[in-house]
């Protein structure tokens, strides 16, 4: 079964997918039926793999990954048997509602990382800058983490090998470049490549991020209300690209424009992509009222 689920996960990054994740459940998988002595998917064997998992969403979204892997096998050989879906729950892939930082909340946040403990000199500045990137451009965090010094030019940032291994340019406001400069002067004395990075050198991790993020939104007291969505990380992605539609100008054609522009920026591949970051507010909701209302009296544009 390794060979099969390897071929598959070959094919699959020759056409533009990363799989690191994915291909971390199916190799597990795969070495779970051989344990079980099976050379084909069995429907009993990937319904236990997934039942290993803790909650009904994750066992869902396990099975499925293994039910795409059973259909590509099963049409070559019909010996390998094909999962159903919705076993465990109904939509894995359900979107979480962002929670939308306002412009008071950000600042609080990035002045509050300038002011961490330095249990290392730069500690402070490098999250200050990281966070007041993430929140200036709507960088996914492994793309502000990945970043270079030689990607950081007087054009802007270069991403590079990103999401179906394109690349692409962000633009900087003159503001953001400046304080990005500010901190390479002194980042560029320390051991490493990386932009961000650690005492050490070494890029800094997910996993370190998250947790200083978690410090920060307790010491600014923003919090999930009981009824709200949850603050997370990359709701500065989604707050990004709400603020960016509020300023959007008026008009059908400008619009489109602008929305072309924000996919183009995000380093979507379709607008579908970039509606995913989209959510209502208030502001939002009073220019569609105002929209339709025009619309209503014939004054549409």
């Amino acid at each position: 079964m390794i060979a099969e689920v390897d071929a598959y996960l070959a094919l699959r990054r020759a056409l533009g997918y990363s799989l690191s994740h994915i291909g971390k459940i199916l190799q597990q998988f795969a070495r779970f039926a051989d344990r079980r002595g099976e050379r084909f998917i069995r429907v009993r064997s990937a319904l236990a793999f997934a039942r290993r998992s803790r909650s009904p969403e994750r066992r869902e979204l396990v099975l499925r990954k293994v039910v795409l892997l059973a259909q590509h096998l099963h049409a070559e050989d019909p010996r390998h048997e094909v999962p159903a879906i919705r076993v465990f729950a109904g939509d894995p892939y359900r979107r979480a509602v962002p929670y939308i930082f306002t412009p008071r909340q950000v600042s609080s946040l990035v002045d509050e990382a300038f002011r961490l403990k330095a249990t290392y000199p730069l500690r402070p500045f490098t999250f200050g800058t990281l966070f007041a990137l993430l929140a200036a451009t709507g960088l996914r965090i492994s793309e502000a983490l990945a970043l270079q010094f030689q990607d950081v030019t007087p054009d802007g940032l270069v991403i590079r090998n990103t999401k179906f291994y394109k690349s692409r340019l962000v633009p900087l406001h003159d503001s953001v470049l400046a304080g990005l400069g500010r901190y390479l002067r002194l980042r560029r004395r320390l051991p490493g490549d990386h932009v961000f990075a650690a005492s050490s050198g070494e890029p800094l991790t997910y996993g370190c991020v998250k947790l200083v993020f978690a410090k920060l939104l307790k010491a600014t007291g923003i919090a999930r209300r009981a009824d709200g969505p949850r603050p997370r990380l990359h709701c500065l992605r989604h707050t990004f690209a709400v603020r960016v539609l509020e300023r959007c100008p008026s008009g059908r054609e400008q619009i489109t424009k602008h929305q072309l522009a924000l996919t183009t920026y995000l380093g979507h591949a379709s607008l579908e992509s970039t509606f995913w970051y989209h959510e209502a507010t208030p502001q939002l909701l009073r220019r569609i009222a105002r929209a339709s209302e025009a619309y209503a009296r014939g004054n549409a544009t």
